[in-house]
């Protein structure tokens, strides 16, 4: 629901407003409203159910049920906040709309991943190719992203405005792409306690922070323990758990190389 969000107001007060084809599904659906005057959000709709169906033996049914979720949300919101503002112009400056557009829209992809779905369309063309393929989720957005905006070329014959797009399909890929090295980054946590015994028993027993750990060193000398995680995505629940064994440790994340 939050990604469907973000996705909307990134298209609905940035992207379309200024007529940006910045790729994906809902680029798509740009050209299409220009060419067919239908809503932009029931040409997605259109669009994304036979990719959904298609992808429907990979994504797995769970998958498939949030991205359906997300795909009618994403729509209902963008066509409702285009009604509401009457596709107005918000940000009279199109590269800056353009780079806020990429930045919310690139987020909110980042956010429907973690979430354990897809966007839909090229999202989920994507993740089906990535596991077939050598290149990283991202680019291979980049290069779908990059097809629409020649296909949007074609139709508005405006080469200034596909220059725009192209910077506000970089800059969603960009984002993307700092969000998942930030979710992969490593942590060393340093934690000062003179209870490190029984903090690392708790560690120990609790087997969802325990397979996020790489590495666990303790030193009895100065009361120091340092812990190496795989990434940050439950460095709060081991927070959590080290105040619960001592609430007067003190813990300190850095992040490895």
């Amino acid at each position: 629901m939050f990604g469907a969000v973000v996705l909307s107001i990134g298209y609905s007060l940035f992207i379309v407003p200024h007529k940006l084809v910045p790729g994906g599904v809902f680029g798509l659906s740009i050209v299409a409203f220009e060419m067919l005057g239908m809503s932009i959000g029931v040409i997605a709709l259109i669009i994304n159910i036979p990719l959904l169906l298609w992808g429907t033996r990979v994504l797995g049914k769970k998958t498939v049920l949030k991205t359906a979720f997300f795909m009618i949300t994403s729509s209902l919101f963008i066509d409702t906040i285009a009604f509401l503002t009457n596709k107005a112009i918000i940000v009279d400056d199109i590269l800056v709309s353009g780079i806020f557009g990429g930045l919310l829209v690139g987020t909110s992809i980042f956010i429907v991943k973690k979430g354990g779905a897809t966007t839909g369309g090229s999202d989920i063309v994507a993740r089906m190719l990535t596991e077939k393929t050598n290149l990283k989720f991202s680019q291979l957005l980049l290069i779908m992203d990059a097809f629409v905006v020649v296909l949007g070329i074609i139709t508005f014959k405006d080469y200034t405005m596909a220059a725009y797009c192209i910077i506000t399909i970089v800059t969603t890929s960009k984002t993307i792409g700092h969000y998942a090295k930030q979710d992969e980054q490593k942590k060393t946590v340093l934690i000062f306690s003179r209870n490190n015994l029984l903090i690392q028993k708790a560690i120990n027993e609790d087997n969802r922070v325990k397979e996020d750990i790489v590495k666990l060193i303790r030193h009895e000398a100065d009361d120091k323990m340092i812990l190496i995680t795989k990434n940050s995505k439950r460095l709060g629940e081991v927070e959590k758990l080290v105040y619960k064994t001592d609430p007067n440790a003190h813990f300190l994340a850095l992040e490895s190389a």
